[in-house]
């Protein structure tokens, strides 16, 4: 069995990140689509307030993680703990949607009880997903970068997600939600297959275990600089999440393929995950050849060239330039802080490391994002009910050059890692 330890990994990486796909990539435009077509007819904002959730679940789940997986209970038991609860929860909510969409639509009704049952869910999510990376580096050799060809399997579960919701299943629809529920449902039973991993902080302080001393790397300018810039991207990133699919859906994109029927935009969005499985295949290459630093730039720089394309609207260069950046820029920088945290934090303290890690990411800053993402379409949309598109991508766009600008004048690499 120490032998198939990678490929157990690799297999929870792929159904854990096509569950998530399932619902984060179909569910905006599902929102968003007029009752008429089979939507729910939320607004811009009321969407945003949907996706809020998985900004709230980033902050429960430090305390989460830090308690249950560092100081009580074994990681793969969590794991399978909370993936039986989302699989039940994003079936319910499937059925919830499946009774107030279309002509039964009332999106004034219907945000409250779909933003309570979307929290339950992004709550366990971003448990999970920090989770994964915790079995992940507890299981594998330091240093030898397995790390990045097992999460690489997570995107391809992403991409094969993108096909199925927007290609085998209705998108505009609730059946996203209940292939969302049967990942989970799959996942809580193949959890109890993964290695053995149990708590390292065992009778130590609860803050120890919650990763407070983590909070030293804030003393590390390069740390700083880092976590700043994060925190701006994912922020602005939130135009992407909440519009991408809608706004390429406006533009017309789609693949025709004959007998085959129609690919949707969000099979077309997946574009950025395989450019994502190549950047994250020849990570551990060019972190040798080129260092942290030279790569957090690469990064950055794709994120203003995705979204200088999408406001641009030129959709060749769209599809072929932009959409890749997206995974360019995901591998590039988001990716590489757990590299970061896993390098700072002691052993048994990684758990609470890499959560407050995903507090950074996807916390307060996407909680404002999403509210600013929402404010923005909201006020470029027209009396005839049209949106203003080159108006919303200048934000995000503006944002990520302020992003590279501080980036550069801010970090300063350590000599460890220019090493």
């Amino acid at each position: 069995m120490r032998g198939s330890v990678p490929v157990r990994l690799a297999g929870m990486m792929f159904v854990q990140y096509f569950g998530l796909c399932a619902l984060i990539v179909p569910l905006t435009r599902y929102l968003q689509t007029a009752p008429a077509s089979g939507g729910l007819g939320f607004s811009p904002s009321q969407t945003g307030s949907i996706y809020m959730t998985f900004a709230l679940g980033a902050i429960v789940a430090p305390f989460v993680v830090g308690l249950l997986a560092d100081r009580w209970f074994a990681a793969e038991k969590v794991m399978a703990a909370c993936h039986a609860l989302m699989a039940a929860i994003a079936g319910y909510a499937g059925h919830w949607c499946d009774a107030h969409d279309a002509r039964a639509a009332d999106p004034g009704a219907a945000v409250g009880p779909l933003f309570a049952l979307t929290l339950g869910y992004a709550i366990g999510t971003q448990i999970t997903l920090t989770l994964t990376t915790v079995i992940s580096l507890r299981n594998l050799p330091a240093g030898s970068g397995r790390f990045w060809y097992v999460r690489l399997t997570g995107t391809f579960g992403w991409i094969v997600a993108g096909v199925v919701t927007g290609w085998l299943v209705n998108p505009v629809s609730a059946e996203p939600l209940y292939v969302c529920a049967a990942a989970s449902g799959a996942l809580a039973l193949y959890a109890l297959a993964l290695p053995h991993t149990p708590p390292k902080g065992y009778g130590r302080p609860v803050s120890e275990v919650l990763g407070l001393p983590a909070l030293k790397l804030f003393g590390d300018r390069a740390f700083v600089a880092f976590a700043l810039v994060l925190v701006l991207c994912n922020a602005v990133n939130q135009f992407y999440t909440l519009f991408a699919g809608p706004y390429l859906s406006e533009l017309g994109v789609r693949v025709e393929m004959g007998a085959w029927g129609t690919l949707a935009p969000e099979v077309v969005l997946t574009v950025a995950q395989w450019c994502e499985i190549a950047c994250m295949a020849a990570t551990p290459w060019l972190l040798k050849h080129l260092g942290l630093k030279r790569m957090l730039i690469l990064g950055l720089c794709g994120l203003v060239l995705r979204n200088g394309l999408l406001y641009a609207a030129h959709v060749p260069l769209i599809v072929a330039v932009g959409l890749p950046m997206h995974g360019w820029g995901y591998a590039f920088y988001g990716m590489l802080g757990t590299v970061l945290v896993d390098r700072e934090a002691p052993p048994h303290l990684r758990a609470g490391a890499q959560a407050l890690l995903v507090f950074l990411g996807s916390g307060p800053a996407v909680i404002a994002g999403n509210y600013l993402a929402g404010a923005v379409a909201q006020a470029h949309r027209t009396a005839g009910g049209a949106t203003d598109w080159p108006g919303v991508w200048l934000v995000p766009f503006a944002g990520y050059v302020l992003a590279l600008l501080l980036f550069l004048a801010l970090y300063r690499e350590h000599p460890r890692e220019a090493e």
